[in-house]
């Protein structure tokens, strides 16, 4: 049977080729259930926007073959070896063959030429002056002194105040405090994602927070003993670590969601209300106005200053971005292209009346720009303009 490693390989043709299907990413999140240093591998590579269209690049590659060479390597071994020695000797060198292909996506991938700003690719779709890479893993660091770091996915040991040390493991953000808990509550981190950005952290308490485009999250070296208190702007999924008697509480600007241990989306950009969705556990919201409402797992609240909406949620749709893709619902373009814009980093600008349609679909995030808005082109009534990092959108009538 094929491990692991290996699969992820075969998923990587698939996304790569655009025939990755919606059962492959399920099977996806359950391989990284088991061995979460796939998921690092994965992103490494999803998130350098290979072109699904560019086949001189795939048949340079040459990956099947490649495939075909591991599947059917039998190296000779001597007669006296044992069963079971042969076995691990067997999947020693088969774990080295995969991640030897992994090398070559990864080496290829690097050596894609690029625009001076790094960004900006030349298109050959003739009708875009050029295209915009995906976004990938980065962000900034704001310490307690008001420093700011930039955090890569390389290994890296921070140090703030009183010793405590911040590093930068599987490719996320974590925190071991050396210093007294009453001490550390009073500084505060900041990690900021740029538009065309994501990044994953472990705060203090064990809890994970994966932080979506164009999105702050605020919070202390420890938590106090009473409350566990952060501030998000922007979106972000969090998987909380359960403490019975010390809630976990995300302000945002309209409102606070309180828990105690729970998987949530929430997404708070200042300039629309927010919506908080619940994959599982209970949570608590309240908003400025100090309406108070429960939801169960399944639903999801949209809410501002002054009232709240509960219906029933599609988790897929609201966590796609944390597995890889856009899913969209009955969107209208508008919101279409407010979710392009903070991934691309681009600025969106409308010609004319725009249809108010709505349409459905997923797109994978690590596709070009170009490649994105051909699909949704198909489907929605509109043409496309890509000038640097403007997109131009009108009616095709």
């Amino acid at each position: 049977m094929k491990d692991h490693q290996f699969i992820l390989v075969d998923y990587l043709i698939k996304h790569f080729s655009g025939t990755l299907s919606q059962t492959d990413v399920q099977s996806l999140q359950e391989i990284f259930e088991d061995d979460p240093t796939l998921r690092d591998q994965w992103e490494r590579y999803t998130s350098k926007g290979v072109k699904s269209s560019d086949a001189q690049f795939w048949n340079n590659l040459d990956l099947d073959q490649a495939r075909a060479n591991i599947l059917n390597y039998s190296p000779a071994e001597p007669a006296i070896r044992s069963l079971r020695n042969r076995r691990i000797r067997n999947i020693s060198i088969y774990a080295g063959l995969t991640a030897s292909l992994l090398l070559i996506i990864g080496a290829a991938l690097m050596l894609r030429t690029t625009h001076p700003d790094k960004h900006i690719v030349v298109e050959q779709i003739d009708q875009y002056k050029n295209d915009v890479l995906p976004g990938g893993q980065k962000a900034t660091l704001t310490l307690s002194n008001g420093k700011t770091i930039e955090l890569s996915q390389e290994q890296a040991t921070l140090k703030e105040q009183h010793g405590e040390q911040l590093q930068i493991r599987d490719g996320q953000l974590h925190y071991k405090s050396n210093g007294e808990q009453a001490e550390l509550a009073s500084l505060k981190n900041t990690l900021t994602v740029p538009a065309s950005g994501f990044y994953r952290m472990v705060l203090p308490d064990g809890t994970k927070v994966w932080v979506n485009s164009a999105s702050e999250l605020s919070y202390p070296l420890a938590f106090g003993k009473s409350i566990r208190k952060v501030e998000l702007r922007g979106e972000a999924y969090f998987e909380v670590a359960h403490e019975k008697n010390r809630p976990f509480i995300v302000s945002t600007v309209h409102g606070d969601i309180k828990v105690l241990g729970t998987a949530f989306n929430l997404q708070a950009y200042s300039s629309v209300a927010s919506n908080v969705t619940l994959i599982n556990g209970s949570i608590q919201l309240t908003n400025t106005n100090k309406t108070t409402t429960q939801i169960v797992p399944g639903q999801k609240v949209e809410f501002d200053g002054s009232e709240m909406r509960v219906s029933t949620a599609n988790i897929e749709k609201e966590t796609a971005w944390q597995h890889g893709y856009f899913y969209f619902e009955q969107d209208q373009i508008q919101d279409i292209m407010d979710q392009l814009a903070r991934w691309y980093a681009i600025k969106v600008i409308y010609q004319g009346p725009i249809t108010k349609k709505t349409f459905g679909g997923s797109i994978s995030r690590s596709v070009n720009l170009a490649e994105a808005l051909e699909l949704l082109k198909r489907g929605a009534g509109v043409e496309f303009m890509i000038d640097n990092k403007t997109v131009t959108v009108k009616n095709k009538n």
